[in-house]
């Protein structure tokens, strides 16, 4: 490595970079130079520029390099079993980070606020998760909670989970939800036949089961509607356009 006046030409890099993102704002840098700048939570020595540009070329954005799996980051030269989790759990902290902003907003005055909060948590999963949403009688938000399985595996919420929510939450009201990663939010039979089981089992609790909502690519689907309640794209005219 070059050195220069016995300094490796490297230090302080990491302190321009940081300063030039607060000045400029990260929306004004080079993805290259976010991938470094995030990178250096990862590693705290070290020219992390190559590795930067490595994972660049593998997954295309910082968002893929976030979700993609341990086993995956761990193939790319540079990235070890440690730095690889350390990556992956990022992902995590960021939907925390937005519920927490979500969160200042407790209290719930029309439908629109249960969608944002579903599409807040799901609209972006990489896997299958089902959210749980606890409400008050009084109509605040007592509590969320998130259930997932492996990639390899569909996610299913049993009747003991469910339950439990319940009755470690005093839900006077709940919202069940869930995501189609990478798919549309029309609901499957199996979808539909779970709706109809929560329902009575909701109803024989005597809790009110607000709705059940797919997220998917396209929107927001709402199974007490039996409609889309709020769209990202038409898929009708997608169709149109591609079979022309």
């Amino acid at each position: 490595m070059e050195k220069a006046k016995g300094k490796c030409i490297h230090d302080g890099h990491r302190a321009r970079l940081i300063d030039s993102a607060i000045k400029a704002d990260l929306e004004n840098m080079s993805d290259v130079q976010i991938v470094e700048i995030f990178l250096t939570y990862i590693f705290p020595r070290g020219d992390v520029n190559p590795l930067s540009h490595r994972l660049l070329k593998r997954f295309g954005s910082l968002s893929q390099i976030v979700d993609a799996s341990v086993q995956d980051l761990a193939q790319v030269e540079g990235i070890n079993d440690r730095s690889a989790k350390k990556i992956n759990l990022f992902g995590q902290m960021f939907f925390y980070y937005s519920l927490c902003k979500m969160g200042k907003k407790k209290h719930i005055d029309c439908v629109g606020d249960i969608v944002d909060i579903v599409e807040e948590g799901l609209r972006f999963r990489e896997t299958e998760y089902i959210m749980l949403i606890s409400i008050s009688r009084a109509g605040f938000v007592t509590s969320r909670r998130f259930v997932s399985k492996d990639k390899n595996a569909s996610v299913w919420l049993s009747t003991i989970d469910f339950s439990s929510f319940l009755a470690s939450t005093k839900a006077a009201m709940v919202v069940v939800a869930h995501c189609h990663p990478h798919g549309f939010a029309t609901p499957s039979e199996r979808d539909d036949k779970t709706y109809k089981e929560l329902k009575r089992f909701t109803e024989a609790c005597g809790i009110e089961l607000v709705d059940s909502y797919i997220v998917g690519d396209d929107g927001v689907f709402s199974q007490k509607e039996n409609k889309m309640i709020r769209t990202y794209f038409d898929v009708e005219k997608l169709k149109e356009i591609f079979l022309k």
